[in-house]
């Protein structure tokens, strides 16, 4: 379904990329859990997938191909047709990404109007139907609140249900869990489990919790100073690390008891 051939990217007039030579490939309704340190160059290879890297960051190298098309030569009305329907994201902090000044059921409507011809109470009953199969309870509630209304385990799952509302093929996800309670982390972890299990949806997971990838990676990327370093099913990269910097993320990650949960 996806495919990463030698990518590099660049940012500015940098003649260094941040991400060097990055190749993996991805089937449908599998997950791949990308892990390493702030600054490995995680986020860039996801944002680089999606056609939204920041600043005048560029694919300087290399191709990437989904389901057989290159994506690093579309034109705008192309991105604009296959971003949030075959290929959606869900960001780090879902509420950030939102328009704080207009109500949820507002700005979902209209992203459900931009994909697919409906009116506008169509839209609001499909963006309802997605947050209660997102079990946020009083989904009308929801679509009238405003983003800073929410807590932060809500907006994520109103950012997991708009980007899952057309059941795409790959789901990026950047950190979904990171700015969560454990529990509420819980919740959204097992979440997506269960859309990959009800939409075959392939997630590339972006995390810095050894954890998270542990209980839902297939495979595991290892990725240090733009370049990955390690990859290899989720079995091989945890219990049998090649690379001294995999050894140390593993090593890292607090025990109790003596027992290291990864």
């Amino acid at each position: 379904m996806l495919s990463i051939q030698d990518v590099s990217v660049t940012y500015g007039k940098k003649s260094e990329p941040a991400v060097r030579n990055i190749s993996f490939e991805m089937e449908q309704g599998e997950i791949i859990g990308i892990v390493g340190e702030s600054g490995s160059g995680k986020t860039t290879v996801i944002r680089a997938i999606m056609g939204c890297l920041s600043g005048q960051g560029r694919v300087s190298g290399g191709e990437i191909l989904f389901e057989g098309k290159s994506l690093t030569d579309l034109s705008p009305e192309e991105w604009r047709r296959l971003r949030g329907t075959e290929l959606s994201m869900i960001f780090q902090d879902s509420g950030a990404m939102m328009n704080p000044i207009r109500k949820i059921g507002s700005q979902y409507a209209e992203y459900l109007r931009a994909h697919q011809r409906m009116s506008r109470k169509e839209a609001w009953d499909m963006g309802k139907k997605m947050l209660e199969r997102m079990e946020l309870p009083d989904s009308d509630r929801v679509m009238r609140s405003y983003p800073f209304q929410l807590s932060g385990g809500m907006r994520q799952r109103v950012g997991i249900a708009m980007a899952m509302t057309f059941q795409p093929k790959l789901l990026l996800a950047d950190e979904p869990t990171s700015a969560l309670d454990v529990t509420t982390q819980a919740q959204i972890v097992r979440q997506m489990l269960d859309l990959r299990g009800t939409y075959r949806t392939g997630i590339l997971l972006v995390t810095h919790n050894l954890g998270v990838a542990a209980y839902m990676a297939d495979k595991i990327l290892v990725m240090k100073e733009g370049c990955i370093v390690e990859a290899g099913s989720r079995e091989q990269v945890l219990y049998r690390p090649s690379h001294a910097y995999t050894r140390a993320l593993i090593d890292s990650v607090p025990s109790m008891g003596g027992v290291r949960f990864v």
